[in-house]
């Protein structure tokens, strides 16, 4: 009797050794196979799309200022030198399609985004998808936000998620009334 219970208690630490062992046998199978369980989390990041097309700034007489804009022919310009994030005045969209065009370069960085909020009683509301990530290696980029309503008023943030590094560059918004 006791030797089957000494045989029981072997089998049964066994049994919970090797459960234990299963992650571990099971990670080795995995990176030999060059497969995995785990379940990879879809990047959703939209990027802007680098552009041939010049950016050229017009209306502002500083370029070296921290921030400044000028609307002209239909356009809103902005420089933005050493800055975390900032957000222009209030535009409106007559064609309801934005197509805003930017560059950058940052310290600690390899991209900072643009935005567009919608002014509502209160304050302001995200636009639902209009955020585009623009790489910050100084070449133009290029991206359309659509689906607007001319009779509302918006806005455009320019940001990036660091408060280590600062942001340079242009950003060129077409399409504002």
């Amino acid at each position: 009797m006791k030797k089957r219970i000494v045989v029981l208690l072997m089998a049964l630490v066994l049994a919970v050794g090797l459960i234990g062992c299963k992650d571990t046998l099971q990670s080795i199978v995995h990176k030999a196979s060059g497969t995995s369980d785990e379940v990879q989390e879809e990047d959703t990041t939209r990027w802007a799309d680098q552009t041939s097309d010049p950016l050229i700034i017009q209306g502002i007489a500083d370029s070296s200022a921290k921030f400044a804009t000028a609307t002209a022919d239909g356009c809103l310009y902005a420089v933005f030198n050493g800055i975390w994030s900032r957000q222009t005045s209030y535009f409106t969209v007559p064609s309801g399609t934005l197509s805003i065009m930017g560059c950058g370069t940052a310290e600690g960085t390899q991209r900072f985004k643009v935005a567009v909020w919608k002014k509502v009683d209160g304050g302001a509301e995200y636009v639902a998808d209009s955020t585009y990530y623009i790489h910050t290696d100084g070449t133009d980029y290029r991206c359309t936000i659509s689906g607007l309503d001319p009779a509302a008023q918006y806005r455009v943030t320019i940001s990036y998620d660091s408060s280590k590094y600062y942001l340079y560059g242009l950003l060129k918004v077409e399409g504002i009334g």
